[in-house]
């Protein structure tokens, strides 16, 4: 039987043109609260199956998404395994290899598909439970780390 995933992590994504993007992801429950640090992007909230999308610089501002989700959805249906993880996953045109540090958690998730070829390496994770405000895209809870 698996177990409850409660963590926050940092994260930086490499894509293959060479561009980064960071942030820090919270997981509890199956709810996920995913954000980049620049207020130019936003931040992307999963809870009770659906996602929403709140922009970092107008945080009163969110939209519901239905589509672009199966990447997102298929590395919460991975969290859901924790800590029955494997280090490869694929599913139709998706494929996820988990790469684990020396502690046994994971350093790095990489994600190739077709519209999609990517790293997010992991920093300074945390086994903690968080709030349950922190998951709502309204209203909005700054997080504090």
């Amino acid at each position: 039987r698996a177990f409850s995933l409660d963590i926050k992590c940092n994260f930086e994504e490499v894509y293959l043109d060479g561009s980064i993007q960071q942030g820090f992801f919270i997981i509890k429950n199956k709810k996920l609260r995913y954000q980049y640090y620049d207020k130019n992007l936003f931040t992307i909230f999963h809870k009770s199956d659906d996602f929403f999308i709140v922009k970092n610089s107008q945080i009163s501002d969110f939209q519901k998404i239905n589509k672009n989700t199966q990447h997102i959805k298929e590395l919460l249906n991975i969290a859901s395994k924790y800590p029955n993880i494997k280090n490869e996953y694929k599913n139709s045109d998706i494929q996820i290899n988990l790469e684990r540090n020396s502690d046994s958690f994971f350093k790095r998730i990489s994600i190739k598909s077709p519209n999609l070829n990517m790293s997010i390496y992991l920093q300074n994770c945390k086994f903690y439970s968080y709030h349950d405000r922190y998951f709502n895209y309204s209203p909005y809870f700054e997080f504090i780390h």
